[in-house]
């Protein structure tokens, strides 16, 4: 095969399962590793010209706005097509140690890190070969914390705070920012910038600016951005039978082939306290959650009583949470959250 020129990230159908994580960023945005498979492929093909399409029109602005260097699709052949089927949230989980062994290895100053990490007595303590932990510099561990290489490499991102009484194991990427307090981080997860995380997360991927800062389960889930998931709110990852796990989407039921899968949450949603979610819980964008057991599929927007919540109220709440850690929606973004809010509550 020659070398790859054009790579086509085709994105004009979205499969079942990845709806509510895709309202209104790419599924190649998504964080599976510590980079996005966008960022991935920019890395694998640096020469190459990187092409996307979208069937909404509003959609793909916003997209480019966000990826200046990216071109629009021009109907001419390719050496590489990207779908979003390769990217399901159960295949992104079973991904995530796997893909954070190929960044590390194509990333020369996460590795220069290690040069640097110098483990004192009476400090965090490392199980495996301290070489497989990457540690940035201005990273600040407690004494107490245990980080356990044996089974994957641990990369600690740029200012970092992990409290005492975590628990770290690899393969897992923590990213700039973050904050883990008395956590117990297991299998194989990434976890975004500027998250607070606490209680238990295992073979999870966590977008940017997420919160699951108190105890309560999370696993084999894929959550969103600015998401909240309040104490004790707990997902189940396995079924009483051991059964093989499906999920309910817009009216789709999708078989995901495993019998380990917990939760798709949505980017805006808020979990109260104390929620149980069953195992193969969708919460798509913009719910706020509050029943005791929650199943099946919830509608973007859905609101505590069953009502939808008032556009102008997510907006205004929206923005004064992102106004928190200094972030703002942009104009494409609220347009396309306006355009999801006709489409999927008044239609």
């Amino acid at each position: 095969m020659g070398r790859v020129q054009r790579i086509w990230i085709d994105e004009r159908e979205t499969p079942a399962g990845l709806g509510a994580l895709t309202r209104i960023r790419s599924f190649s945005e998504i964080r599976d590793g510590v980079l996005t498979p966008l960022q991935r492929l920019k890395d694998q093909y640096q020469d190459a010209k990187i092409l996307y399409s979208h069937s909404n029109p509003a959609f793909q602005k916003t997209f480019f706005e966000r990826n200046p260097k990216i071109a629009e699709y021009d109907e001419r052949e390719v050496d590489l097509i990207i779908k979003p089927e390769e990217f399901l949230p159960w295949k992104s989980i079973q991904a995530v140690g796997k893909n954070i062994d190929i960044d590390l290895e194509s990333n020369k100053d996460l590795r220069k890190w290690v040069r640097k990490l110098k483990v004192k007595s009476g400090d965090f303590h490392i199980v495996g070969k301290s070489k497989h932990a990457h540690i940035h510099p201005s990273a600040k561990i407690y004494p107490g914390v245990v980080i356990d290489v044996t089974s994957g490499p641990v990369i600690i991102d740029k200012d970092v705070k992990v409290t005492s009484f975590s628990f770290l194991e690899g393969p897992l990427y923590i990213g700039q920012g973050t904050h883990i307090d008395n956590a117990r981080i297991t299998g194989g997860t990434t976890i975004g910038n500027v998250c607070r995380i606490g209680g238990e997360v295992g073979d999870s991927i966590i977008l940017d600016f997420t919160n699951k800062h108190h105890e309560g389960f999370l696993g084999h889930s894929v959550v969103g951005s600015w998401v909240n998931l309040g104490a004790l709110s707990t997902t189940s990852d396995l079924k009483n039978n051991y059964g093989v796990v499906k999920i309910r989407e817009e009216g789709t039921e999708v078989n995901t082939g495993s019998i380990k899968f917990g939760s798709v949450i949505g980017d805006f949603s808020k979990i109260g306290i104390g929620v149980m979610l069953n195992t193969g819980t969708v919460i798509d964008f913009g719910c706020n959650v509050v029943s005791p057991r929650v199943s099946g599929y919830l509608h973007p927007f859905v609101w505590a009583d069953g009502q939808p919540y008032i556009l102008d109220s997510f907006l205004r709440d929206s923005r004064k949470i992102m106004a928190r850690r200094n972030r703002e929606l942009s104009h494409s973004e609220s347009e396309l959250i306006r355009i999801l809010y006709e489409t999927k509550v008044h239609k």
